[in-house]
């Protein structure tokens, strides 16, 4: 459900850290924030060379893997393994349980970003894998850079209707990113430091906003983050 009328939160929550094959700074779920529908994964997850990792489910998400550093192996159920350079990113629509798996490339590390949404009731889609390659152009707005992902402008659709998009901030800045009635936003920082609405926010946090139609967000120079929205199933 989204916030009640008048409500207005947006919380800025720390990353929580596990190590394992994978490192992970996990956004959402966490002990702060364990539930944020229809939001239900963010993460950023790191892994070295010569990792191979095992495939792992979906089943009625949309799912954004996007490769911030490094080159990535990325696989679909048993079907061939595609190349993703730095810059690349894939969406999976899952409405059945399909698998995937994304591994570093022969010889090098990667980092990457995880978004999992949850598909409304009501949709009656097909399992379907969208892609976009790191020659995508960007906008410049309010002196940042702004690349399209996901989205009715963007070279993706989703299911959910998630919309999603990568800042760079070359310069100090400030923007102002339009969240919507009825939706929820997520901004993921992966470098530098900012202010979303004057909270201040850095590298390794993420901030979870609702009931607001629209947000500044401000960065120093080098500052990166992810920002998504998508409308709040409401029964």
């Amino acid at each position: 459900m989204s916030a009640p009328d008048g409500a207005r939160t947006i919380r800025v929550v720390p990353g929580e850290i596990s190590s394992g094959t994978v490192t992970v700074r996990l956004g959402l779920p966490t002990s702060t924030l364990p539930a944020w529908p229809p939001f239900r994964r963010l993460a950023e997850g790191i892994a070295s060379r010569g990792r191979r990792l095992p495939p792992h489910a979906h089943e009625r998400e949309d799912v954004l893997t996007f490769i911030v550093e490094g080159f990535a192996s990325y696989q679909l159920e048993d079907g061939p393994v595609e190349s993703l350079p730095q810059g690349a990113a894939r969406l999976l629509t899952a409405v059945r349980r399909t698998t995937h798996r994304v591994d570093p490339a022969e010889g090098a590390a990667i980092r990457w970003f995880n978004l999992v949404v949850g598909l409304p009731p009501s949709y009656v889609g097909r399992d379907d894998l969208q892609s976009v390659g790191p020659e995508t152009s960007s906008l410049e707005i309010d002196n940042v850079r702004v690349r399209k992902l996901v989205g009715p402008r963007g070279p993706m659709r989703s299911g959910a209707g998630l919309t999603c998009e990568a800042l760079t901030f070359p310069d100090a800045s400030t923007t102002f990113r339009r969240v919507g009635a009825g939706s929820r936003a997520v901004l993921c920082v992966s470098a530098g430091a900012g202010a979303v609405d004057e909270q201040p926010i850095a590298a390794g946090e993420s901030a979870f906003l609702e009931g607001v139609p629209g947000v500044s967000v401000r960065g120093t120079p080098g500052f990166q983050a992810v920002w998504a929205t998508a409308p709040v199933d409401v029964p």
